[in-house]
């Protein structure tokens, strides 16, 4: 009898042990497409020049639909980039900076159960125009300041999230934006699971 006890001990926990082990070492985010479509429907700039809110659609490919979780790791390019309109000032997209680089940063959450993935966008410009005096600037994004964030619930990116703060001239630019419509290019939701 007790030995019957001392093996379903052993096997209980070697059992959780390896499903432990299993969940920590997953090294790799595997994603449904490599293909992502963001649309903000106010997508606001603000600092100096005043406040500008535009709807802003942008289009990403990464490169494989895995990446590893290294931070700073290039894992794609923003390869499309339209403003539609403008509800407040204006603001163009220079689209001869993209394609624009989009590197891993990191995830929240508690492993395996990840909620959220942050990417920072490197080389990001675009030109805006305040709406109380037509003051034109245009902004180069650094590497640091703008960071993209995908929120997840149960594995299915649920919104986007746009943030970060840039030099314009004198002043400087922030940008910001959450948006619910974010999926694959086709339409689909955009999964995420650890591997």
């Amino acid at each position: 009898m007790k030995l019957g006890k001392l093996l379903l001990a052993v096997v209980s926990a070697t059992v959780l042990l390896g499903a432990l082990v299993g969940s920590a070492s997953a090294g790799r985010l595997e994603m449904s497409s490599q293909n992502g479509r963001a649309t903000w429907a106010a997508m606001t700039f603000s600092g100096g020049s005043g406040t500008v809110e535009c709807e802003v659609v942008l289009e990403a490919t990464f490169h494989s639909r895995t990446m590893t979780k290294t931070a700073g790791s290039l894992v794609g390019y923003v390869t499309a980039g339209n403003i539609n309109r403008c509800a407040r000032g204006g603001s163009t997209i220079n689209r001869a900076s993209l394609p624009w680089h989009v590197r891993y940063r990191s995830f929240a959450g508690t492993l395996p159960s990840i909620v959220g993935i942050e990417f920072t966008i490197t080389g990001a410009e675009w030109t805006t125009r305040e709406p109380s005096f037509g003051i034109t600037c245009t902004v180069r994004a650094e590497q640091s300041s703008t960071i993209a964030t995908y929120s997840l619930s149960s594995g299915t990116v649920t919104s986007a999230a746009a943030s970060g703060e840039s030099r314009c001239g004198e002043f400087t630019d922030r940008l910001g934006g959450s948006t619910t419509n974010v999926g694959e290019r086709g339409g689909a939701r955009l999964t995420v699971r650890l591997i």
